[in-house]
């Protein structure tokens, strides 16, 4: 289980900065116990994961719950989840893909690539606060966490 099963720290893999503070507003709004990571493209999620990126705490950048935009720059969002599901240590981080797509080749490729949960985003932005509310209730509540698996 999680160290502080009270607080969910969230990488966020997103590169729209509007959709970034929509999500973070809506975590907010929905008194989700959060600390929230926001990398724009998936390299520097990569890079921040593997410990390339400085960071003076390391266990920080191990987060609770990836949500991942498919739509990315560079890497895109499949190619992100790929390389997180074949490595031996990134593969139990949970992934949740929330994206604009709603193709229906999208949501399988996601899938079998080893994502926990593709949620579409959604278009008003009471709909993003029932999203993010239903995401605190099953990971705060509901499921268990790896304790840090990058020290494991």
């Amino acid at each position: 289980m999680s160290a502080n099963p009270t607080l969910l720290h969230i990488l966020l893999i997103e590169d729209s900065r509007a959709d970034a503070k929509i999500i973070e507003r809506a975590l907010r709004e929905a008194n989700v116990p959060h600390r929230l990571t926001v990398l724009p493209d998936g390299q520097q999620a990569l890079d921040f994961l593997a410990g390339l990126v400085h960071d003076p705490d390391a266990a920080s950048r191990t987060p609770d719950l990836i949500l991942l935009d498919l739509n990315l720059p560079g890497l895109n969002g499949h190619q992100v989840l790929s390389r997180l599901k074949s490595d031996s240590v990134l593969r139990v981080l949970p992934v949740v893909v929330l994206t604009t797509s709603c193709r229906e080749e999208d949501v399988i490729q996601t899938y079998r690539a080893g994502a926990s949960t593709f949620i579409p985003k959604p278009a008003e932005y009471a709909r993003y606060t029932e999203v993010v509310a239903a995401l605190r209730t099953y990971w705060l509540d509901t499921a268990l966490r790896v304790t840090n698996p990058l020290q494991q």
